[in-house]
Parts: structure tokens; sequence; C-alpha cells
């Protein structure tokens, strides 16, 4: 008599194959625990790691000395002798300011004018060399000698400045090596760290937080990091950002 015909012999049956799924299901709950447990542990022990010999922010940007030239005389802009994008070498020819002159009226006061004569040219030089970032004038415009009519960044001299929480800022220090991404051209640089601002970056804000009432929310601060840049001829923008990772050991 085969066992479904024997009496019970059926629930046996199917109690066998329950069994056989739980312990399938307990087999395969298990592994899910050791592989969640496995993950859980290399996170954590990749956290350590990353933490304990590196010190790690996006909070950061390529940054040059922007030189602002304007013109030593004030007059009417004639010539525009460069554009943005321009290269430009110290000492060249920026624009041509035509200097004015004043003349007397025949009722009494005075007239300005211009006479385009070249002994009234003025040549506004490049006092770096550069790439012309700006340009803030026109021709035709009238310019004093405290207008900024270009700006002119060195890319030869760029760096870059990343923003470390005050309470990682003791374990930088000058000399260290930087891994540096760069978003716009998504590549590695090598840098260094040449120097530490002794002033957080809320001491440069425009509206420095007030505290008349006499209370303090203590928040995090950033300190300003100047990291050097081993980055060639490269095309880097200033202003763009950038991921760092500073190497501890």
């Amino acid at each position: 008599m085969r066992a479904r015909d024997r009496p019970g012999g059926g629930r046996d049956t199917v109690r066998a194959i329950l069994v056989a799924l739980i312990q399938r299901r307990r087999a395969a709950g298990i592994a899910l625990a050791l592989l969640v447990s496995a993950l859980v542990v290399a996170f954590g022990a990749n956290t350590w790691y990353q933490n304990t010999l590196y010190i790690s922010t996006e909070n950061a940007a390529i940054t040059g000395a922007l030189v602002q030239v304007s013109s030593p005389n004030p007059g009417r802009v004639l010539e525009i002798a460069k554009e943005v994008g321009d290269v430009i070498q110290r000492g060249e020819s920026l624009a041509t300011i035509d200097l004015p002159f004043s003349t007397s009226l025949p009722l009494g006061g005075a007239r300005t004018a211009y006479l385009d004569a070249q002994d009234r040219l003025l040549k506004v030089p490049s006092p770096a060399e550069g790439v012309v970032v700006s340009r803030n004038t026109n021709i035709g415009d009238t310019v004093s000698t405290s207008q900024a009519l270009f700006t002119i960044i060195d890319t030869r001299n760029l760096w870059v400045v990343a923003n470390i929480e005050e309470t990682k800022i003791a374990l930088v220090h000058p000399g260290q090596e930087v891994d540096v991404y760069v978003d716009t051209l998504q590549q590695n640089f090598r840098g260094v760290v040449e120097s530490i601002t002794p002033a957080s970056t809320s001491t440069f804000s425009l509206l420095p937080a007030q505290n008349a009432a006499g209370n303090y929310t203590k928040v995090v601060q950033l300190v300003p990091v100047k990291i050097a840049v081993q980055y060639g001829d490269a095309p880097l923008i200033v202003g763009t950002s950038a991921s760092v990772r500073i190497h501890l050991r």
C-alpha cells in the first residue's frame, strides 16, 4: 500500500513538505542576516578607515587672485583692445582713454571737451599677465580713476580653498598631501595643504551674526584651508566646485 493510500499518509507528506519549506526559509533568513551583518561591518570599517586616515569635504572651490584694472586718469573710453577670455601680457594695452581738457566759455565758466588728439590719448596697461575675466566698460563711456574697467586673473597661479569643520581643523597641517577632484574636468589632481586661515568663514560674512540679546546658538564653524594644486596646463575655472581629501597619515 502506498503512503498516500495509508490512513494519515497524505497528511504526513504535507507536513514533511511544510517542514522542508520552513527549514529553507530559516536557512535563507540566516543567510540574509549574515549578509546584512557583513555589509554593516564593512560599511562601519570603511567609515572608520576614511575618518581615521582622511578628512574629506565637497565644500571647496577653485580660487585665484583677481586684479582689477582702472584708468590712471579720468576720461572717455576711445578704444577697447581686449575682450573677456583674451590672454594678456604685463604692460599690454587693455583700452585707450581720451583725456579731456577744459575751455573757457565767453560768459564765464568752463567746458570739458575731447579732441581725440594723439597727445591727449592714454593707454591703460595691464598690471599683470593673465586672462581677462570681465570687462566693465564700453566705447564712449566716461570713466573715473576709481572705476574698475577690467578684471584679470593669472591662470598659472590658481589654488583650491576647502572649508573644513572646526572640529577637524586641528588635524590639518601645512604640508599634508591632498587628493583634489575638479568637477568641471571630472579629473583628479594632487595637491598639498599650503596654509590655514586663522578665522572662520563667518568672520568674512557681509552680514555677520549679531548677538544683541546675549544668546548664542552653537553652530559648527568652517575654517578655510588653502591647497596648492599641481594642475599643469589643465583649464581650471575660477569659482567652480572641487572635492578634497586630506591625507592625515
